[in-house]
């Protein structure tokens, strides 16, 4: 056998019992790919689905697993974290005693900045949506928008009165006399 051949039957021996290994890490990585990708795109399609009722419970837990799910070196995922500390900071921003032009800035600031983090993550997610469709291709029924009033006005009002803001109102309305004499009491034989 020659030395050629020798080096030849060496590779082939370790091309043989290597190529399994290598296989099971190459699967072993893309599934890692996979899953990670896929709970970007959780964390995406839950912003998505709830980008016009940012209160919701499942917006703000989005929200809040951006910084573990797009932590990474690609510049796509910077970019998503970038978008999100610029939102994070304008949401922290509003001051205690806020006057009305004030609050309507700090809206329309905020609305941009989200739909900044949106278009971040649909870039790097690879999804072609522009700003101006993330913007206006979401639907939420005006009863929605009713309740979430509603639902302020009464823990404001009700905070108000328990904080001794305000009074709890209350009329006395005479009782009408009973115009229905009793009937006979049942009697058991």
């Amino acid at each position: 056998m020659t030395n050629e051949q020798f080096w030849f039957n060496v590779v082939s021996v370790f091309a043989v019992l290597l190529s399994p290994l290598i296989a099971v890490q190459v699967t072993m990585w893309l599934q890692k790919m996979r899953e990670a990708r896929e709970r970007k795109l959780a964390v995406f399609k839950a912003l998505m689905r709830t980008r016009a009722s940012r209160l919701a419970p499942e917006h703000v837990q989005a929200l809040n697993m951006i910084d573990i799910e797009f932590y990474g070196k690609a510049k796509a995922s910077r970019d998503v974290l970038a978008a999100w500390k610029a939102y994070l900071n304008q949401l922290n921003q509003l001051s205690a005693t806020p006057t009305p032009p004030s609050i309507e800035n700090w809206a329309t600031r905020r609305d941009d900045l989200f739909f900044e983090l949106l278009y971040a993550m649909a870039k790097c997610l690879e999804y072609e949506f522009d700003k101006t469709e993330l913007r206006q291709t979401s639907y939420i029924p005006r009863g929605y928008g009713d309740i979430e009033t509603d639902l302020t006005r009464i823990r404001t009002g009700l905070a108000d009165i328990v904080e001794g803001k305000k009074a709890l109102p209350i009329w006395a309305i005479p009782v009408p006399p009973n115009p229905v004499p009793p009937g006979p009491k049942n009697s058991t034989k």
